[in-house]
C-alpha cells in the first residue's frame, strides 16, 4: 500500500483552509440561520460500535426573546396540519398557534447526513438519524440544545431472530444476511463485504445458533470471535452520481479491506502530530493459547494450538515478552467441531492479545478521511512505538479552534521493524 505524506493529503484538502461541515436533514440542507447557530460539531466512529454524532446549537433568539427550537413549542406549533403557506392571513395568526418547523427540526427519527472537510472538498461522514434532544436552561447565559445522534445500523435492530447455519465459513455466515434492509432505501439492501482474504483461511463451521438476537448483534459478536472488525462504509459519490454503494464490511483489519482508503497516512511527531501518547504493555500478553475441546462423533479431544513464536505482528519487539513472563492462556468453555476450527480460535485470540501490546491516542489536523478501520505511520518516535497502527476509533471535532481528529489506534507492524 501506499504511503501518503500530510503534505500530499494537504493538497487534496485545499492546505487545510476554512473548515467546513455540511448537514442535512431528510435530504435538504439545514438552512443558513440555523448553520449560525451551530457552536460546535462532532463525529465520532468505532470499529465495535455504532457511528455517532453531536451538535450543540444556540437555543436563544434574542430577537423575538424566547426560545428557538426547544421549549417555546406548543402542540399547536409542531401540528403539521397548522402549516399553510398559502393563507392570506398567516401572519396575522397567533403564532402560538400557528405551525414552527423550527420545533421539530431536530426531531428524533429524522434522516440526517453529516459531512465534513475544508472549502469545497467535504466528505460524507455519516447518515443516520437524530435520537436524543438535551436543552440546558442555565440560571444565567443563552440556552444551548445537544442533538445527537446514530447511524443508520441503529435502525437495523428493529426485530430479534432465531435461526441456524450448518457446514458454513465464518463470512459465508455474514454474507448470507439478506435482512438487512436499508432503512433509507425502501426495497434495497445492505450488503456485507467481507475480507479479501477471509475465505482462504476460514474452514466450514458445523452448527451456528442465533438465539433471538437482531441481526446486527449477531454479526458484531461473530466479528468479535473471529478476531474481525465490522463497520459500515457511505456511499461514496461523484456530484449527483452514487459511484459505489454502501454497505458493511466484516473481515480482519490486517486484510487491506476495500472499504476504506487503501493508502497509509504518514504522520510525524513535531510535523503533523499536535500530540501522541502511546502505551506499550505485557500485563495481558500470552506467549501461545490452547483450545480444549471435545468431539462428540469421534468421541476424542480437540486441541488448537497457537505460538507466538509464529506470530508475525509486531514481531520486532516480541523479544519483550521473554523478559515479562508472559502466560500460556487455555480454553474450555467453547465448543469446537473440527481440528482447524480450534486452531483458528487459538490465533484469533492470540491475534487479538498481541494487536494490544502497542496503543495509543493521537491528535491530528482535521482529515476527513481518517476513519476506524484505516492504518497510519507513526515515524521519528522510536523502535518501540514508530510503525504502522490500525485506528480503531476518531473524533473529528469542528468549533471555534477550527477541525481537528482525535484517534486511538494499535501497533499493528509487519515488517521486520519500525523506522526510528
Amino acid at each position: 500500500m501506499a504511503v501518503i505524506t500530510l503534505q500530499q493529503e494537504a493538497a487534496a484538502l485545499g492546505d487545510f483552509y476554512v473548515p467546513r461541515f455540511r448537514i442535512k436533514i431528510g435530504g435538504k440542507n439545514l438552512p443558513v440561520f440555523v448553520v449560525n447557530d451551530v457552536l460546535q460539531l462532532s463525529y465520532t466512529d468505532h470499529i465495535k460500535e455504532l457511528d455517532s454524532f453531536e451538535f450543540t446549537v444556540n437555543n436563544w433568539d434574542e430577537v423575538a426573546q424566547e426560545f428557538k427550537y426547544v421549549g417555546a413549542e406548543t402542540l399547536a406549533s409542531m401540528d403539521d396540519q397548522n402549516q399553510d403557506p398559502k393563507n392570506k392571513d398567516s401572519k396575522k395568526k397567533d403564532p402560538k398557534k400557528s405551525f414552527n418547523p423550527l420545533h421539530r427540526l431536530f426531531e428524533p427519527g429524522r434522516t440526517v447526513e453529516l459531512s465534513m472537510g475544508y472549502g469545497d472538498t467535504l466528505k460524507l461522514m455519516l447518515t443516520g438519524t437524530f435520537t436524543t434532544l438535551e436543552p440546558t436552561f442555565p440560571s444565567s447565559g443563552g440556552s444551548t440544545l445537544a442533538v445527537r445522534g446514530l447511524n443508520l445500523l441503529h435502525r437495523l435492530r428493529t426485530k430479534q431472530r432465531s435461526q441456524t447455519f450448518q457446514g458454513k465459513k465464518e463470512s459465508k455466515i455474514a454474507e448470507s444476511f439478506k435482512t438487512l434492509a436499508d432503512p433509507d432505501n425502501k426495497g434495497k439492501k445492505l450488503p456485507v463485504l467481507i475480507g479479501d482474504n477471509a475465505l482462504k483461511v476460514e474452514t466450514d463451521i458445523p452448527y451456528v445458533a442465533q438465539k433471538n438476537q437482531y441481526d446486527i448483534d449477531f454479526l458484531y459478536e461473530r466479528a468479535r470471535r473471529a478476531g474481525y472488525v465490522l463497520y459500515i462504509k457511505e456511499a461514496e459519490k461523484k456530484g449527483d452520481k452514487t459511484i459505489k454503494e454502501r454497505g458493511i464490511y466484516f473481515g480482519r483489519s490486517e486484510d487491506g479491506n476495500p472499504v476504506i482508503r487503501q493508502d497509509v497516512l504518514e504522520l510525524k511527531w513535531g510535523i503533523s502530530l499536535i500530540d501522541f501518547k502511546p502505551t506499550m504493555t505485557t500485563a495481558n500478553q500470552v506467549s501461545s493459547v490452547t483450545v480444549n475441546a471435545w468431539n462428540v462423533a469421534t468421541k476424542s479431544p480437540i486441541v488448537g494450538k497457537a505460538s507466538i513464536e509464529n506470530q508475525k505482528l509486531n514481531q520486532d519487539i516480541h523479544k519483550l515478552l521473554d523478559k515479562s513472563d508472559a502466560r500460556e492462556e487455555s480454553v474450555v468453555d467453547e465448543p469446537m467441531f473440527t481440528q482447524k476450527q480450534a486452531d483458528l480460535r487459538a490465533e484469533a485470540i492470540l491475534l487479538e492479545r498481541t494487536k494490544d501490546l502497542v496503543c495509543a491516542t493521537g491528535t491530528c489536523v482535521g482529515l476527513p478521511d481518517l476513519r476506524a478501520g484505516c492504518r497510519v505511520r507513526i515515524n521519528s518516535l522510536g523502535a518501540r512505538f514508530s510503525g504502522e497502527y490500525f485506528v480503531t476509533d476518531t473524533t473529528h471535532s469542528i468549533n471555534d479552534s477550527g477541525y481537528i481528529t482525535k484517534f486511538t489506534a494499535r501497533r499493528e507492524e509487519l515488517g521486520k521493524g519500525a523506522d526510528q
